[in-house]
């Protein structure tokens, strides 16, 4: 925008005493506002972005102007280039206005490939605006879904899998996905593996002109171990038995699995199987052997940290830890844009799309934000507590409590919840979260706890707090 067009729109702003949908006014003259990324993720998020012009009093109708324009021209810089999402190129303009000097500042709209552009600290969604007419407003979960179902940032199993080529990938496996189709919907059609059944599957895409495969088209259909290529060693699964309940007793048996995703599934279930206990059980008439855990919640659990896993991050493993009171999986990344632990049963958004999509044909994965009630309902019929689930900001984790804790009840697992969030509690806190309970009560809780060797009490007297053992 030029000078006398920014001008021009300012006039005719103050001439409505109203700001626009794409203009908005800020009477600051010395600082920046500590909110402006709201303003800046609602333009950025805007087709055709939008004006900030500081030193301007909307509900006076004034010119107030700037007095310390490098030092605001600095700050603004330092959140379009480190603080936004996407790193965005704003267009400064200070303007003598009548006797005083103002600074508008033009925010380009963000590709729309990594729209919602927001702010980081903040996170997804609560950091994320639109412009909705001359307000700004934080985004619906509504808008968040349609943004993030065609980000980028979101999509990186559709992105090119490098250092691989289109016959690599395994034409008898598609082969397979597709009979298995056609017999499921019965057309009595004859499936052909062409290039356009290919990219319609999200298998393979055009890359600089050329059929490529997917990441997860790769990760899926390759006809080779994947992990083979040292770009995909760490898209594996680390299984380990410890012989006690600490990480730091000794390891009895462990197994790095790799594979194809689907191979890894059934590999690392039958890990888990094999490295769990049996119970006899009085069914009926009948005594039978059944597994400490139960079976289809532990495929479930391993399916859902292979399928919904952060690609993007190749540092680590999806890890499987089984101890002799409960079993671990951990994975990397956190939860996926909208999802919390709070909401993980209902939320059906997916990281992965792609993988998701065609591990589900395989039958690999139950429908959309059915899993985890499975969990659940398999849990309670063990008989066990509800899984546990920790979300951080590089990792989430499932955890199954074995028979040890089976008589954990309803306010303990609040405390264990809480902890699971907050890292540490103090009696007071406790007091909060179980509002209305006795002061005896909560302590002998806390005492069963901390006998069944689940939480660890630290410091001493009034100072005394409580975090987990696992």
């Amino acid at each position: 925008m030029t000078d006398k067009e920014i001008i021009e729109k300012i006039k005719y702003g103050m001439g409505l005493s109203t700001e626009l949908s794409d203009l908005e006014f800020k009477t600051a003259q010395d600082h920046i506002p500590s909110d402006i990324w709201r303003t800046i993720s609602a333009f950025a998020n805007r087709r055709g972005g939008g004006l900030v012009v500081f030193g301007v009093n909307q509900d006076k109708n004034a010119i107030t102007g700037c007095n310390n324009l490098d030092h605001m021209q600095t700050k603004l810089t330092e959140i379009f280039n480190d603080k936004m999402s996407f790193i965005l190129r704003p267009e400064y303009h200070v303007i003598n206005y009548g006797d005083k000097t103002i600074l508008a500042v033009y925010i380009p709209e963000c590709p729309k490939d990594y729209m919602p552009c927001y702010f980081k600290s903040v996170g997804l969604p609560n950091g994320a605006y639109i412009r909705e007419g001359n307000t700004t407003r934080k985004i619906t979960d509504n808008e968040f879904r349609t943004y993030v179902a065609t980000s980028k940032e979101f999509q990186f199993d559709l992105s090119e899998a490098r250092n691989t080529e289109k016959d690599e990938i395994s034409e008898e496996k598609v082969t397979y996905l597709l009979e298995h189709s056609e017999n499921q919907l019965k057309r009595g059609a004859i499936p052909e593996v062409s290039d356009a059944v290919l990219e319609n599957l999200g298998i393979i895409a055009l890359f600089d002109n050329e059929y490529k495969p997917t990441v997860g088209g790769y990760l899926v259909f390759a006809k080779d171990i994947p992990q083979n290529k040292n770009q995909y060693d760490r898209y594996a699964v680390r299984c380990i038995r410890f012989a006690g309940s600490d990480p730091s007793d000794e390891i009895i048996d462990s197994l790095d699995i790799k594979g194809t995703l689907d191979t890894q599934i059934d590999e690392a279930y039958k890990f888990v199987l094999k490295n769990i206990g049996k119970q006899a059980k009085i069914i009926g008439t009948k005594r039978i052997e059944q597994y400490e855990y139960p079976e289809a919640a532990i495929r479930e659990l391993i399916a859902n940290a292979v399928i919904h896993r952060d690609y993007k991050i190749i540092e680590t493993y999806t890890q499987i830890k089984i101890f002799n009171d409960r079993i671990e999986i951990v994975n990397p990344g956190s939860l996926p844009p909208g999802v919390t632990v709070d909401n993980i049963k209902d939320a059906q958004f997916s990281r992965n799309s792609m993988i998701a999509a065609r591990l589900r044909d395989l039958q690999y994965l139950e429908e959309y934000g059915r899993g985890i009630d499975i969990v659940v309902r398999e849990m309670e019929k063990w008989e066990l507590p509800a899984p546990l689930f920790r979300n951080s900001v590089n990792s989430f984790e499932a955890i199954l409590l074995g028979r040890n804790y089976r008589d954990i009840n309803d306010r303990q697992m609040k405390i264990i919840d809480a902890l699971l969030i907050k890292g540490k509690l103090t009696i007071q806190d406790c007091q909060k979260i179980l509002r209305g309970t006795p002061r005896g009560t909560i302590n002998a809780d806390l005492k069963k706890l901390k006998d069944l060797g689940v939480l660890v009490p630290n410091g001493a007297s009034v100072n005394i707090y409580y975090t987990l053992a696992f």
